[in-house]
């Protein structure tokens, strides 16, 4: 099996006010509850408890009874001085303790190393990537921002999470690629939608599903670019998010005369120097575009017949040891950051689901 790839697109650190909670009952009103006896039985139940005191987050209307760990855990915290004095909750906390809460209750691992506050603060986005609407923090609305796996076969980590409208995160509730990919046919062969989602729209989340899911044959060009932080598992799709990335930046041509220089044997160059010619028309008029509608853009010039042929050839030209070791020659694209991953850790904390 290859070694994985992961690429991360380093952002800056968003402006945006971070997803916060409804809470029925506010914190100063919780320690008058009745105390209760603690138990053991759910040391990650009472932890959360704990860590909703320790950094001043009132606990869901739902657990504000003594026979809950969380209440257990909160009230315990209170006594012993945790949370002397109200302040400030940091950014991204209540985001890792709504996402640990979550986890929690539907009794599935969380990878708690890496899925931190910090971590989950890059993940968030403006838009669905499977929508392609702006996200809401309204707590029910179709773009509400929610957290999803990517990989419903696993447990919350870091790799396969990402940020989702709520109407796709139900869409991709309990299916895999295959299964998705399924459906984005049959929608393009008979039109309509499902589950408020069109073709397009199944055929990107399929793509996300299949960016963290190991292929062995060659891939077809994704519809989707990588979200932040998600580990590409298949290097192919780590070189086309290189390519898509190269086009919008001044210079991309001379950029597309490296990647044919670094290519091994003459069937390879003469592949992407004319995958580099299909490309070549949409990067011209790409100066004209900026921020989503540049991201878009990128992602839909794979879906032209001829890019995609010249892809695919080029793909099928080069092994994927080959290409691994392409990728580490090649420059990063501004504002992206190329991660090379053993086997092992390109898939740490990832636990399967029984």
């Amino acid at each position: 099996m290859h070694k994985p790839h992961a690429l991360r697109r380093f952002t800056p650190a968003t402006t945006e006010a971070q997803t916060d909670l409804a809470f029925d009952v506010p914190l100063a009103t919780a320690p008058a509850l009745v105390a209760p006896q603690l138990q053991d039985a759910d040391p990650v139940g009472l932890q959360l408890g704990r860590d909703h005191a320790r950094f001043h987050v009132a606990l869901p209307s739902g657990h504000l009874h003594p026979a809950s760990p969380l209440f257990q855990g909160f009230h315990a915290a209170l006594q012993a001085g945790a949370s002397a004095r109200q302040r400030e909750v940091a950014a991204g906390t209540r985001a890792w303790l709504a996402l640990r809460l979550q986890a929690w209750a539907a009794g599935l691992p969380y990878e708690d190393q890496l899925l931190t506050p910090h971590y989950l603060r890059q993940l968030r986005r403006s838009h669905c990537p499977v929508t392609r609407a702006a996200l809401h923090d309204e707590i029910g609305h179709p773009q509400q921002r929610v957290w999803a796996r990517l990989r419903q076969d696993l447990g919350f980590a870091a790799g396969h999470l990402v940020q989702l409208s709520l109407t796709a995160e139900r869409a991709l509730q309990g299916r895999d690629a295959a299964s998705l990919q399924a459906v984005a046919d049959r929608l393009q062969r008979d039109g309509g939608t499902e589950a408020g989602l069109d073709a397009a729209a199944w055929g990107r989340l399929a793509a996300l599903v299949r960016l963290v899911t190991p292929e062995a044959q060659p891939l077809e060009a994704m519809p989707v670019l990588p979200c932040n932080r998600l580990r590409l598992l298949n290097p192919a799709q780590a070189l086309q998010a290189w390519v898509a990335r190269q086009l919008p930046l001044p210079g991309w041509a001379a950029r597309g005369t490296a990647l044919h220089d670094a290519l091994p044997g003459i069937p390879a160059r003469q592949a992407a120097r004319a995958l580099w010619a299909a490309l070549a028309p949409f990067a011209l008029t790409l100066n004209q575009l900026q921020g989503q509608e540049l991201h878009w853009a990128l992602e839909d010039l794979w879906l032209d017949t001829r890019v995609q042929r010249r892809w695919m050839h080029l793909v099928a030209l080069v092994p994927t040891q080959a290409i691994e070791a392409l990728m580490l020659r090649l420059p990063a694209p501004a504002g992206c950051h190329l991660e090379h991953h053993a086997e092992a850790g390109a898939t740490e904390g990832w636990t399967e689901l029984h």
